[in-house]
């Protein structure tokens, strides 16, 4: 009888250990998906894009409302980050569920406006889409 005992309580330590909690994935349904890489180097003299040398991104991400650059009084790149929404990128993984505006997309090391990092969203549409971010040492 002892060893029928042992046998259940052995069966059941190893379910129970083997029974990991999963993680909840939660699948975005308005936002952006993609992959961001990350550079730095001289910009003067102008260095062709295919020379350049980028890594996968590990930092902060913002996603700056494009309307909160045109009511922008002082304070600059700092102003805009800390009324923005920001994103943790880990290993280059982008996914991010959005309200539908438009954004601009920007690390916290570079400043850019142009449409390259401007993004649309519209409800119910995930968009994919990768970046690559240069920050000039020189000009």
């Amino acid at each position: 009888m002892k060893k029928i005992w042992i046998s259940i309580f052995a069966i059941f330590l190893m379910t129970f250990i083997s029974c990991k909690k999963e993680d909840k994935i939660i699948e975005i349904t308005t936002g952006l998906k993609g992959n961001v890489k990350y550079g730095i180097g001289d910009c003067m003299p102008v260095i062709d894009e295919a020379s350049r040398t980028y890594n996968i991104y590990n930092g902060d991400l913002y996603f700056i409302l494009k309307s909160d650059i045109d009511h922008l009084v002082s304070g600059g790149f700092d102003e805009l980050k800390a009324m923005s929404i920001k994103k943790t990128i880990v290993n280059g993984t982008l996914e991010i569920e959005l309200p539908c505006d438009t954004f601009l997309v920007m690390p916290s090391e570079v400043y850019l406006n142009s449409d390259y990092n401007t993004i649309i969203i519209h409800e119910n549409i995930v968009l994919e889409k990768d970046y690559k971010f240069w920050k000039c040492t020189s000009y």
